[in-house]
């Protein structure tokens, strides 16, 4: 998030470990006070001006929010962040929430059946999705991950790497770094 925000003024993180309830359960929660979504994505996808919304929908989508050469980002970003971070959500029965400009998304907690296929449109997924009258400078995300749900999560990673369109160019695994 942090790489794309464009923020001087850092980050807000916090994350809680529900250790007495389930300590497999914890909820991580960002915010930075940078330029949101909609003007950072607007350099290389010109449709994100259109409203935060819009916005928020696009950087959802797997591909979209990797580097640009010469813009930003670093060639081993795949580009996948949002979207492997709601597919993690969805898979283990969390949440996941963004909030940028004026607009918020939030992926509605998935049932154990509707856990097993992830959308690479997030707008096909159960979700909530507003448009507020105050805007939030930057973007904010949260979500809770239920480690409970998931036992093996290097096949699970492999699972959402084939969720991934590749239309026009080769399988690739993601980096995370």
């Amino acid at each position: 998030m942090l790489e794309h925000s464009g923020s001087t003024q850092g980050a807000y993180v916090s994350a809680h470990n529900f250790a007495r309830a389930n300590p497999r359960r914890v909820a991580i929660g960002v915010a930075d006070c940078g330029m949101g979504i909609a003007a950072h994505l607007s350099r290389a996808h010109p449709e994100a001006q259109e409203s935060d919304r819009r916005a928020l929908q696009l950087a959802l989508e797997p591909g979209v929010t990797g580097a640009v050469p010469g813009v930003y980002g670093t060639p081993d970003n795949a580009g996948a962040g949002l979207f492997i971070t709601r597919a993690i959500a969805k898979g283990t029965g969390g949440y996941f929430l963004i909030y940028s400009g004026n607009a918020c998304y939030r992926l509605r907690r998935a049932s154990v059946q509707a856990q097993t296929h992830l959308f690479t449109d997030a707008l096909r997924d159960r979700h909530d999705l507003w448009t507020f009258g105050n805007e939030w400078q930057g973007t904010v995300v949260a979500l809770e991950i239920r480690m409970d749900r998931i036992v093996d999560f290097d096949s699970y990673f492999g699972w959402i790497r084939e969720q991934m369109p590749a239309p026009d160019r080769p399988p690739r695994k993601i980096r995370f770094t």
